[in-house]
């Protein structure tokens, strides 16, 4: 989740959690064919929610499960709940308007596994009855920071990024605020926190309960508002059942 994300709300994620934070930062989630929850190497992970539909609901032994636990977007789009969306932006000059002008174009993208990143932009490719293959020049850069950058840089047509970082970056960035929207694919089930399977449940119980229960501290507070987010809320199993479909359609 970071750099997309600030890695000092992690580190305050973790010490609420009495956990050690180890990052990942070249992509959104476990690389196909890598798992740290199968060998006992991580406990808990923050992950993207196609991650989350790959390796619990997608497997016959499911290495993770979900811990019970998501933030909420400050994101008036959001409306209070923890879904966000992938925005397609492109530059306020820009003569695309609508998605099938990106045809041929050279389309930013965060990385293979990112939802709002990558696979909301080839769902809706698909949707539109376009090959999600061939439709556009996907660039993966690597971050969703990267694809904005390479957008105001003249180098990308079009970019899908992460509505909640796109939204708090444009708080203090007057080049991304200046970017024109051309659409929300959403809204979408953010991204979750997630167990190891056969975690001690108390372990997790506890550290879930901590997490949840300070999303009225200061310093959490802080955090969460600087990463564009607002609060920590409990999510069931069902919250992401979208997903699932989604990614069953693309195949």
């Amino acid at each position: 989740m970071t750099p997309g994300f600030p890695v000092s709300l992690f580190e305050r994620i973790a010490e609420t959690m009495d956990c050690e934070l180890l990052l990942e930062t070249e992509r959104s989630g476990p690389a196909p064919g890598t798992d740290p929850f199968a060998d006992g190497r991580a406990d808990f992970g923050w992950i993207c929610s196609t991650s989350f539909v790959d390796l619990a609901t997608r497997q016959q032994h499911p290495t993770i499960e979900l811990a019970g636990a998501a933030w909420v977007p400050l994101d008036e789009g959001s409306g209070h709940q923890p879904i966000y969306f992938g925005d397609v932006v492109v530059r306020a000059d820009s003569p695309y308007r609508r998605l099938e002008d990106l045809a041929g174009r050279r389309v930013g993208c965060n990385d293979e596994i990112s939802l709002s990143g990558h696979y909301a932009f080839r769902l809706a490719v698909h949707d539109a009855g376009a090959d999600p293959d061939t439709f556009a020049d996907l660039v993966f850069t690597g971050g969703h920071h990267q694809s904005l950058d390479l957008l105001l840089d003249g180098q990308l047509d079009a970019a899908t990024v992460d509505s909640v970082v796109r939204t708090s970056r444009s708080a203090d960035d007057v080049g991304v605020d200046g970017l024109r929207v051309l659409g929300r694919l959403g809204p979408w089930p953010v991204q979750p926190l997630v167990a190891r399977t056969g975690l001690d449940p108390e372990i997790r119980r506890g550290a879930v309960s901590a997490l949840l229960g300070s999303s009225k501290d200061p310093a959490m507070q802080s955090e969460l508002r600087a990463a564009g987010l607002c609060c920590f809320v409990p999510v069931e199993r069902d919250h992401y059942a979208t997903i699932r479909e989604a990614m069953a359609r693309l195949g």
